[in-house]
């Protein structure tokens, strides 16, 4: 891999780093004022519906303004938020805030992900991404142990931590990140739907239904088993944090010794679909075991996590490769990700309150649809050779 790949990995692997240091104490502030699993799951999806309208927009902002603009402007202004977040106690400010940082956040995102398309080649660009998820995918859950052991005593610790590293990162990107994107002028601003249809004869738009459906799928398991741990087996921070780290662990040791040796046999195509439904099977009988044999029930989420830090890789590799320009492709992957992100916060927020098991039962079936597209869409997507 060449420098400017390093680089922007090690960059995004700091800066999911900090993005999930607030995250563990999260249900401990909504416990704070008096609040549950509802609440928790409306704040996430109203960061991911800001998220979802932006991440077009700041797409194409890198387009035309190059992506270590979009890296800075995300890091200053998710600091602030997370300040005016972490100390706010009226859960209408609460959800301002949460607004404010799903709207600007996601540019470093867009913008990271744009970056990285921009200096690998079509043969590395799953390698790369796997890499990439592989540290980013450990680093957060490693950020989610960093700020359960930081808010532990008092949760106010994490969101200053974690502004402070957002303000110092930025100016580090200043110094230290070259420009990856060398053209600084694009033809027109593309409204959000005209994106869309510009791709409608290709396999983009079927893409993006799937996106959106493992989006769904993976945000709605992570809060389900955040207020799990939370709500039922009443973990604090720090062992949230803990618990994290270690399904973090899993996935940086898949992508990194499993993920290659499945790549030398099979296919990008083969791999998403032997993913996911490793992933349903996995979580259903996961659920079934909870309740009979909680030990079998641990080993079965270790597989399940393992192949669970498979699948997004893969599938943003196949997006990458069909944009015609990166900045707007990987916000359209952004945003369709962040839509599912919406759906699944209310969804586990609502339904892990009737009913715990439901939740993860329900979340298996939701993910199986992605399983029949595409299945259904098999010859199409062969097509393509992956």
């Amino acid at each position: 891999m060449n420098k400017q790949t390093i680089k922007i990995i090690s960059f995004m692997t700091l800066i999911t780093l900090i993005n999930n240091l607030a995250h563990p104490v999260t249900p401990e502030l909504v416990s704070s004022i008096g609040y549950g699993s509802f609440l928790l799951g409306t704040l996430f999806a109203v960061m991911s519906m800001e998220t979802f309208f932006m991440s077009p927009f700041w797409g194409m902002f890198s387009d035309k303004y190059g992506r270590k603009i979009g890296i800075i402007i995300a890091l200053v202004g998710y600091g602030l938020s997370q300040l005016g977040f972490g100390f706010s106690t009226k859960p209408s400010i609460i959800i301002v805030f949460r607004l404010l940082a799903g709207g600007i956040n996601c540019a470093s995102q867009v913008a990271g992900l744009a970056y990285l398309v921009d200096v690998t080649s079509l043969k590395e660009r799953t390698k790369a991404m796997a890499l990439y998820t592989a540290l980013t995918g450990f680093s957060s859950t490693l950020g989610y142990l960093i700020g359960g052991l930081v808010g532990n005593n008092d949760y106010h610790n994490a969101f200053i931590l974690q502004s402070t590293l957002c303000f110092i990162t930025a100016v580090l990107v200043i110094f230290f990140l070259e420009e990856s994107h060398k053209e600084t002028v694009i033809k027109k601003k593309t409204p959000f739907i005209s994106s869309i249809g510009k791709y409608r004869y290709t396999i983009v738009p079927l893409l993006l239904v799937i996106t959106m459906i493992t989006s769904f799928f993976s945000t709605g398991f992570n809060n389900g088993f955040n207020s799990y741990m939370k709500f039922v087996l009443n973990l604090g921070p720090k062992y949230i944090g803990i618990i994290m780290a270690i399904t973090g662990l899993i996935g940086l040791l898949m992508n990194i010794l499993i993920f290659p040796l499945i790549k030398r046999f099979i296919n990008d195509y083969h791999t998403l679909t032997f993913s996911i439904v490793m992933m349903v099977i996995f979580l259903t009988l996961a659920m079934y075991f909870e309740t009979h044999n909680f030990t079998t029930s641990l080993i079965l989420l270790i597989f399940f996590f393992a192949f669970l830090a498979i699948y997004k890789p893969v599938l943003q590799s196949i997006i990458s490769k069909l944009g015609n320009a990166n900045g707007e492709i990987m916000g359209l992957n952004n945003a369709f990700t962040a839509l599912g992100n919406v759906g699944g916060s209310f969804y586990a927020g609502a339904v892990f309150a009737y009913s715990v098991n439901l939740t993860f039962y329900s979340l298996a079936l939701i993910l199986s649809l992605a399983l029949i597209l595409l299945l259904i869409k098999r010859k199409k997507l062969m097509e393509y050779g992956w």
